[in-house]
């Protein structure tokens, strides 16, 4: 039998009998897209990033929110979306089962309200400016997070403190430009690191203190360039390497990206696994192909999930105890058997086709309900009435080819290039309106400050940059986009003597996007012992990678 073509890329693709196990016990049809473009649809209901100024729809206030002013539904406020002046059944609909049922779900959405920030409101503190976030204290510019305090500029950092310009940390502190780290503390613009403290430029290392611009170390302290020195050395190298300037730190970092490249590199980035495939993958079992996830169980074509996420295919941003997901984006805390679902929040079960819900159970078709039960399209119905025209409306989905497949992507709010799919798979709009999606044209706001300055013109060391720079704008050395420097923002460069940032924080976030692998594996022999493995480095790249039995011999 020929393997199935995908609608969006026309690429053949499997559909393993591992699949079809759990496309059985979801009741769903196979899938008519490939792993990839199904990713890259649920990744574009997710804009964690893209912030504007709007009135709230309920209040008239100024308000931040990930929707602009353009969109068809009302917009509120967190503090009023999740207050109790309004109640989704409102705007319930009777169903026409023998109509399409996407077009009137589309309908219900555009007079629904919509979350302005997808927040969890409570748990919130002097944390404004923030989106897809929770249990979150004095942090600012911070998207996909959960459980931080004292953060700035970051993503998809969880359990951390006094953050700037990170993104995929866990359970770490005072850390800068630091990617894919877990439990460092005082680390700056490093790599796949764990364990590691008081160190610069590193990559791949563990359980690494004072140590400069070295690669694949265990348990070291005083080495630089992965060259152990005394104590003595390091302190004097690491004065002439006079890392509070931007130029010297320029210089080092050119320096340790091409002592990095003679190196072996590790196929993928994979700790305390199980039986498992993926990368930046962790205390996982039977995970398979899952990227930029931790603690899963049984899962299969998850992204960007983590804290405790089970028995869930194609599952893509967020968890945080969620079992028995399939085709979800944007849905976690406490969920329970959800499919088709998006930007559901905290103690929802038995949802199909929901957006926007939040502690409800049985639902089929609903946008923005809180703690209902027994709902189709927003409307009440009885346990007996719900379950016959569920039923019925399976049977008409399943006849029209709709059941079992995501939301079309006109119902998708966000054009592609405001969403986190752009940083997984990168379009141009010309490709982007080709396979269907939506584009939004954005211009910065222009800063009401009195003075701005190039980035070129600001002072080397931050000892030498004024109180007055809170009053500046600073043009990006890249774009020339206008950007403001807060207070905690300098007080964290002043503690750890560091210079000024030189980029625009979106171009910073850009820059570390491009450090980090592309979600995708393929086949090349290892290096070392030419057995078949699987990688992020594609085959016509040079590095000399390593599987993972080579490498650990290797570094240890």
């Amino acid at each position: 039998m020929a393997p199935p073509t995908c609608l969006d890329c026309s690429a053949a693709f499997t559909v393993t009998e591992d699949d079809w196990k759990f496309l059985r016990d979801f009741d769903v049809p196979e899938p008519k897209r490939c792993p990839q473009c199904r990713l890259m649809r649920r990744m574009n209901e997710r804009n964690a990033r893209h912030l504007y100024w709007r009135a709230c729809d309920a209040t008239g206030k100024r308000i931040l929110s990930q929707y602009h002013a353009d969109q068809p539904f009302p917009v509120y406020s967190p503090a009023a979306w999740w207050g109790d002046t309004w109640d989704g059944l409102d705007h319930g609909r009777a169903l026409d089962v023998d109509k399409p049922f996407f077009p009137q779900f589309k309908a219900l959405k555009s007079v629904v309200p919509h979350q302005a920030r997808f927040v969890i409101e409570t748990t919130m503190e002097n944390s404004d400016y923030t989106n897809c976030a929770g249990f979150m204290k004095n942090c600012y510019l911070c998207f996909e997070v959960d459980y931080n305090e004292d953060c700035q500029y970051s993503n998809r950092v969880y359990h951390c403190k006094n953050m700037v310009d990170c993104s995929n940390c866990y359970d770490s502190e005072i850390c800068c430009q630091a990617i894919d780290c877990t439990a460092c503390h005082s680390v700056f613009f490093s790599q796949d690191c764990q364990n590691c403290s008081e160190s610069w430029f590193l990559r791949n290392c563990i359980g690494c203190r004072e140590c400069i611009g070295c690669i694949n170390q265990r348990q070291k302290r005083f080495m630089i360039f992965n060259e152990q020195l005394t104590e003595a050395e390091y302190k004097k190298r690491k004065a002439v390497l006079a890392l509070h300037t931007q130029q010297r730190i320029d210089a080092c970092r050119t320096r340790s990206e091409e002592f990095f490249r003679t190196q072996p590199q590790r196929n993928v980035q994979a700790e305390r696994n199980q039986n498992s495939t993926g990368d930046h993958l962790y205390d996982s079992k039977d995970a398979h192909e899952c990227f930029d996830c931790k603690d899963l169980e049984d899962c299969r074509y998850c992204a960007k999930v983590a804290m405790g996420v089970k028995s869930s295919m194609d599952y893509s941003s967020w968890g945080d105890h969620a079992e028995r997901l399939y085709m979800c984006s944007a849905c976690g805390n406490n969920a329970f058997d959800l499919k088709f679902c998006t930007t559901c929040t905290t103690n929802n079960s038995n949802l199909e086709y929901c957006d926007g819900c939040t502690g409800c159970k049985d639902c089929f078709g609903c946008v923005g309900l809180k703690k209902k039960q027994h709902c189709i399209l927003n409307k009440q119905y009885t346990k007996e009435d719900y379950a016959k025209t569920r039923t019925a409306l399976i049977a008409a989905m399943t006849e029209r080819g709709e059941w079992g497949e995501y939301f079309p992507k006109d119902v998708c709010p966000y054009g592609y290039n405001e969403s986190i799919a752009m940083e997984y798979f990168p379009l141009t709009k010309e490709q982007a309106l080709k396979l269907g999606y939506s584009w939004h044209d954005e211009k910065d706001d222009v800063p009401d400050v009195k003075k701005v300055i190039p980035a070129s013109q600001l002072p080397p060391s931050i000892a030498d940059i004024p109180d007055d720079v809170l009053n500046w704008a600073v043009k990006s050395e890249a774009s020339r986009r206008p950007f403001r420097i807060t207070r905690q923002e300098l007080q964290f460069y002043r503690a750890h003597d560091l210079p000024l940032p030189r980029l625009h924080p979106e171009e910073r976030h850009e820059a570390r996007i491009l450090q980090r692998p592309p979600r995708r594996l393929w086949s090349r022999p290892c290096a070392s012992c030419k057995t078949e493995m699987q990688t992020t480095f594609a085959p016509e790249r040079t590095e000399r990678v390593l599987c993972e039995k080579c490498y650990l011999k290797e570094v240890y």
